[in-house]
């Protein structure tokens, strides 16, 4: 049952409509829903001061317009706003703009490779640094596309031929027309290092990209993914000294909460356990603590729940939904669809209120 007939539902028998049906009683996730007085929002409708923006940048992309993209983006970045998610402005109206692109399943490469049109165009009509490397970062996504998800044992040559190709002329236009100064250039070339195969390399390109703008935590928590283990990172030591040194960094702006966003990144790895790393949980939760007095949006409230899910405290994630936890985000969480992620942060908060119930029996007993 999909978020949207679980509330409906409830509704209905809340306010007394007649069913055609004698009433069933109500399923656990209504119950909850109904208990916690639980809603849904959607990632990019969290912050209602926004939405204009949004839909802006929607009507951009419908339009083929990467000039208002443009504007739109280096304003963000000239005025230096971090949002009510703790992420800078720039990047929400990247992500808002992209939208379409980005949320293609991993595996579609015919969809990437149509969409590339109108990157195409933009980079062909106004040459920069910034659409070589708008444009380079699409042709990156498709590569990995075109590749697939699978093990490398399982990728058939021509997929890894169709991938190192579209690699190369990714490199190509983003050497076209180089600038270290420029941000978005800076970060795309950041990125291509990943494939260089280099911890060395990689971490050396991230720190001229991170001077660039301290406090971006998607740079961050996308930097902590790359330097786990199963990718470019060494050992554990790698992910924990970053966290911390990301605060030394940060605390003025987010107290501790760059270690919260950068462990929670752990999160996003299958079969990845808390025994596999260093982390520390009393750090992680006073830093989510310190997000949420600094930049309360539901996402950052999600961050927290599906991290003391991750880290298997039961008892704070109940305290949580007892006191605080109210909206639902599903881009949070984990899963490859909508409806995926939504049954995850059901099952979560289904035994967080599992452990409430019980102390409510205890005390009665």
């Amino acid at each position: 049952m999909g978020f949207k007939d679980i509330f409906s539902t409830l509704r209905n028998r809340m306010f007394g409509r007649a069913e055609s049906t004698p009433a069933e009683p109500l399923s656990p996730q209504e119950r909850l829903v109904r208990d916690y007085d639980l809603y849904l929002i959607d990632l990019y409708d969290e912050i209602p001061a926004l939405v204009p923006q949004r839909d802006a940048m929607r009507i951009a992309w419908g339009n083929g317009d990467f000039e208002a993209y443009q504007r739109a983006f280096e304003a963000a970045r000239a005025g230096g706003m971090i949002t009510e998610s703790g992420r800078p402005h720039y990047s929400l109206v990247k992500d808002w703009f992209f939208e379409p692109f980005l949320e293609l399943p991993d595996e579609e490469a015919p969809a990437h490779e149509e969409m590339l049109k109108p990157f195409r165009a933009f980079f062909q009509r106004s040459p920069s640094p910034f659409s070589a490397a708008t444009y380079a970062d699409a042709l990156r996504v498709t590569a990995f596309a075109r590749r697939g998800t699978a093990y490398g044992r399982f990728v058939r040559p021509e997929q890894w031929k169709s991938y190192e190709e579209l690699l190369k002329e990714a490199d190509d236009v983003l050497d076209s027309h180089p600038d270290p100064e420029n941000f978005s250039w800076r970060m795309s070339d950041y990125r291509r290092a990943a494939n260089e195969g280099s911890f060395e390399i990689f971490k050396a390109r991230f720190e001229r990209a991170w001077l660039l703008d301290r406090y971006n935590v998607d740079l961050c928590r996308a930097h902590a993914r790359m330097i786990m283990p199963r990718w470019l990172g060494r050992d554990a030591h790698d992910l924990e000294n970053f966290a911390r040194r990301a605060v030394e960094l940060t605390r003025e702006r987010f107290g501790l909460g760059f270690y919260a966003l950068i462990q929670q990144a752990n999160t996003d790895v299958g079969d990845h356990e808390l025994a596999d790393t260093l982390c520390d949980p009393a750090l992680v939760k006073q830093g989510f603590e310190d997000l949420l007095a600094r930049f309360p949006a539901p996402s950052v409230m999600n961050l927290y729940a599906d991290m003391l899910e991750w880290m298997g405290d039961t008892e704070a994630l109940a305290d949580l939904l007892e006191t605080r936890f109210r909206v639902m985000v599903p881009q949070i969480w984990y899963g490859d669809t909508r409806g995926e992620k939504i049954s995850y942060v059901f099952d979560t908060l289904l035994e967080a209120a599992d452990v409430l119930e019980q102390r409510r029996a205890r005390k009665r007993a």
